[in-house]
């Protein structure tokens, strides 16, 4: 069985997610529209003793011209699906990626722990932003840096990426996943086998872009699920958030699980984000939290 990344070029090409160029901001003067401003007056926990997410804060209702998980981010011509929104503790919202969407080797086969990558900060574009984010942590890269060893099961599994939202669209952004709403809080500890899921991509390859499913095993080092969906994730669904039946942000969508010959039913690859992010907390940022949202809805 291989593990096909499901990063997407627009021209049809199964390549990573690349490097953006050009100036960082938006030429537009229009303000963002959605929320005029975000109260930072924090509600009460829906933790539920989760240990790295915040609280869901006063964001108003969500809309779909907000800068959510599920919109669209764009760097050179290529296109994956985000997941949930972070902060780092200061004034900094992230967008969350899939790591493999910054490199141009995330399908030639190279290892994660050797693969090109894209130099962080450059410029990428997010859907119903007004100015260019940029990117701000890439898994890949901050494994290498680390001297990970290649073949392990965290360079194989560990596949997350943080996208710098500018402060001029802060007033826009809202952490409720687009169609499932959630996450109300970061799920802790290993999900059980045969729990349902929740994800929305937006692949031009797929007719479905919100897909329900569940989960069929996990990897002995806890790194990644196997799940089936019912609709596949497809190349341009990569990074796409993936909530568990509980309402909690469970991992993010990395790879298609294809078959050479006779296949059972085709599954896909989800990173578990709590370890993904407890590897961001010590490779970039030791404040970095996963924002909530009280609602989910299935």
């Amino acid at each position: 069985m291989k593990n096909i990344h499901l990063s997407v070029l627009l021209l049809s090409l199964l390549t990573a997610c690349g490097g953006g160029s050009g100036d960082t901001t938006n030429t537009s003067n229009n303000a963002p529209a959605g929320n005029d401003s975000v109260d930072n007056d924090v509600a009460g926990d829906s933790n539920n003793g989760g240990a790295a997410d915040t609280p869901a804060q006063n964001f108003g209702q969500p809309s779909n011209s907000q800068i959510r998980p599920g919109v669209i981010v764009t760097a050179m011509g290529s296109q994956c699906t985000s997941n949930f929104i972070f902060s780092d503790g200061s004034s900094n919202f992230y967008i969350g990626a899939a790591a493999h969407c910054f490199s141009p080797d995330s399908n030639s086969g190279a290892d994660p722990c050797v693969a090109r990558n894209e130099a962080l900060g450059i410029p990428v574009e997010i859907e119903n932003a007004a100015f260019m984010g940029s990117l701000a942590y890439s898994s890949w890269q901050s494994m290498q840096d680390d001297g990970e060893t290649a073949g392990s099961g965290i360079c194989t599994g560990n596949d997350f990426a943080l996208v710098k939202i500018d402060a001029r669209d802060h007033a826009n952004v809202h952490p409720a996943a687009r169609v499932f709403q959630g996450p109300t809080a970061l799920f802790t500890g290993d999900a059980n086998i045969g729990d349902d899921i929740f994800t929305y991509g937006q692949s031009p390859f797929s007719l479905q872009q919100a897909k329900t499913g569940s989960i069929q095993s996990q990897t002995p080092d806890g790194w990644i699920y196997s799940v089936s969906l019912s609709s596949p994730g497809v190349p341009g669904d990569s990074g796409s958030a993936v909530l568990h039946e509980s309402g909690k942000a469970l991992g993010v969508l990395s790879t298609l699980n294809a078959c050479i010959g006779l296949c059972p039913v085709a599954s896909n690859g989800v990173v578990n984000l709590e370890m993904a992010l407890t590897y961001a907390q010590s490779q970039f940022n030791p404040g970095l939290k996963l924002i909530s949202w009280d609602t989910f809805s299935p």
